[in-house]
């Protein structure tokens, strides 16, 4: 039998009489219940609400820099992650290398078919407009540094300009 599949059936067969097998991964289980609280608290719609402003701003960005999102229609945009490709004759690889290396900030690469032709921001989790602008302004300088057809500042100042005057209200902090 399948080690994956022998550890399974030992998890089930300890959780009929209430137990785990092994030592119970605690900081994953308090982890999952401060994380619950933290929804709840944010309120469901607000922290969708705030997705979608997040990944809306990232796509306003991605316009502004000229390049195109894997997602070819707005019905199929992603609120968690944008998927960028990028221009014709540059890999994204040399860029997600060049943003960790050059400034320290992780962004997704391209899988499979997308591997050095597009790359990804997220935009999901307990993050606010701020920090979004951040990555942003971290993978526009990492362009400009590996001659990419953008101006420096014009996808960070779209987004800026989007999260500047989208708010009728004050914003819940997602903390």
């Amino acid at each position: 039998m399948r080690s994956d599949i022998a550890a399974v059936r030992k998890a089930m067969d300890a959780n009929a009489s209430g137990g785990f097998p092994y030592t119970p991964p605690l900081q994953l289980i308090y982890g999952l219940g401060e994380s619950q609280k933290m929804l709840f608290e944010e309120g469901l719609d607000n922290v969708y609400a705030r997705h979608f402003r997040l990944a809306e701003g990232v796509r306003k960005a991605t316009s502004a820099w000229g390049l195109e999102l894997v997602a070819q229609s707005p019905d199929l945009y992603s609120d968690t992650v944008s998927a960028i490709y990028v221009p014709e004759g540059f890999d994204s690889n040399a860029v997600t290398d060049h943003a960790f290396n050059a400034y320290g900030v992780s962004f997704g690469i391209g899988l499979g078919e997308m591997n050095g032709k597009a790359f990804c921001i997220g935009h999901l989790g307990s993050l606010t407009d701020v920090m979004v602008l951040s990555g942003l302004a971290t993978i526009e300088m990492a362009m400009a540094d590996l001659d990419y057809p953008i101006e420096l500042g014009g996808g960070v100042a779209t987004a800026q300009e989007y999260f500047r005057v989208g708010h009728a209200t004050p914003i819940q902090s997602p903390v």
